[in-house]
């Protein structure tokens, strides 16, 4: 059986694009309804069962509708949730890197202090320094924004 390409259900090169302004991309036939006539006279329209079922599937596309208004709403709401706490978490953690640093570099200094036992005067400013920033690092860890 020859297939032609409008009457497959895959997407096929240019007929296809990506809409980049957010247009649905129009709907893709079906195999079997391929070969089907779409169009209506005017006699079909003019008939009740014609009117009723598209009146029924203009009240299910309208349902549809609101299903993915109310969807997008949400998602826009979760969206801005997340940076929220995206933006919280990245300020979480330059404070810790700044008190995990001081308290570091503090410790360091009171712990090369000691190898300048001879100059009392290094040894006492690089004590008070380490414990210093120890302190503004401890600080740092308790308050937080």
């Amino acid at each position: 059986m020859h297939v032609d390409d409008e009457d497959t259900e895959e997407p096929q090169g240019a007929h296809v694009e990506a809409a980049s302004d957010g247009a649905p991309k129009p709907k893709m036939r079906r195999r079997s309804l391929g070969k089907v006539r779409r169009e209506l006279t005017d006699e079909e329209l003019g008939s009740s069962g014609v009117q009723k079922m598209l009146l029924d599937d203009l009240d299910r596309l309208e349902g549809a509708e609101i299903d993915l208004k109310s969807t997008l709403d949400k998602f826009h709401q979760a969206n801005t949730s997340l940076q929220v706490a995206n933006d919280r978490l990245k300020t979480h953690n330059a404070f810790e890197i700044l008190s995990t640093g001081t308290i570091a570099i503090g410790s360091v200094l009171i712990g090369a202090a000691f190898n300048w036992k001879d100059d009392n005067i290094l040894l006492w400013l690089m004590i008070i320094l380490g414990v210093a920033l120890i302190i503004i690092g401890v600080v740092a860890k308790r308050v937080r924004p």
